[in-house]
């Protein structure tokens, strides 16, 4: 639906660009949104324009201006309700075309990087008898070792294996690092970047205000985060 809205708003119009007030929707919240309801994401949401960076260039301003604070100082009125989503667009829109008449140029300032590609292992051909190559080969089975168990004397005079309990210690499969919820520690989990995660909270108002979660270990409040990994924690 969105798609076939776009085609028909953009036809003739040629190239096109997300606007956003700050990076997070572009560059977090939507990559975990598709990813957790399995909607596939269009590329074209992987380049935007962050209007802070050109609203700061234009008239100023510290990096905690809020969206109605902008609205107000490019001498607009705010219209609607605040944090709504609908309105927050609206309004976002009503920013960016004021900022247009005045001049103002808009460039891409965000982006996130392609995935990188599943690399595949090479496949061993079989040779067959009259020496021509024939079908693909399984990989080979993994052996595994097997000890043989142990004995020990009984109070007859006899042998018996080991003690059950010993025995299921040595079956029992390794256990999953769990995530730790806000306030303890991420343990061994990772993001894209190979360096650990780093924890936070969402503090903005909303339905998701007070959740938990664990994006990218490099984020810094200047750059923001490198990569796209993001994970809930509760």
């Amino acid at each position: 639906m969105h798609d076939s809205w776009l085609k028909a708003a953009t036809a003739g119009a040629g190239s096109l660009a997300i606007v956003t007030w700050g990076d997070w929707d572009c560059r977090t919240i939507l990559e975990s949104e598709c990813r957790f309801k399995g909607i596939e994401k269009p590329s074209y949401f992987d380049r935007w324009i962050n209007l802070r960076v050109p609203f700061q260039a234009a008239l100023g301003g510290g990096g905690r201006v809020t969206l109605q604070e902008a609205v107000r100082a490019a001498g607009l009125d705010w219209e609607g309700r605040l944090h709504c989503g609908l309105d927050d667009a609206r309004n976002t829109a009503r920013l960016l075309v004021e900022l247009m008449l005045r001049g103002v140029k808009m460039t891409i300032t965000g982006s996130l990087a392609p995935s990188p590609p599943i690399q595949q292992q090479p496949q061993q051909l079989l040779t067959s008898p009259c020496g021509a190559s024939s079908a693909l080969a399984p990989p080979p089975p993994i052996q595994q070792k097997q000890q043989s168990p142990q004995l020990r004397t009984s109070p007859c005079g006899g042998s018996s294996p080991l003690a059950p309990l010993l025995i299921q210690q040595q079956q029992q499969p390794p256990q999953p690092h769990m995530i730790i919820p806000c306030g303890g520690s991420p343990g061994t989990c990772f993001c894209y970047c190979r360096v650990p995660t780093r924890g936070g909270v969402v503090s903005m108002p909303g339905p998701m205000q007070g959740k938990c979660f664990f994006g990218c270990g490099n984020w810094t409040p200047a750059m923001g985060p490198v990569c796209p990994y993001f994970v809930w924690a509760n």
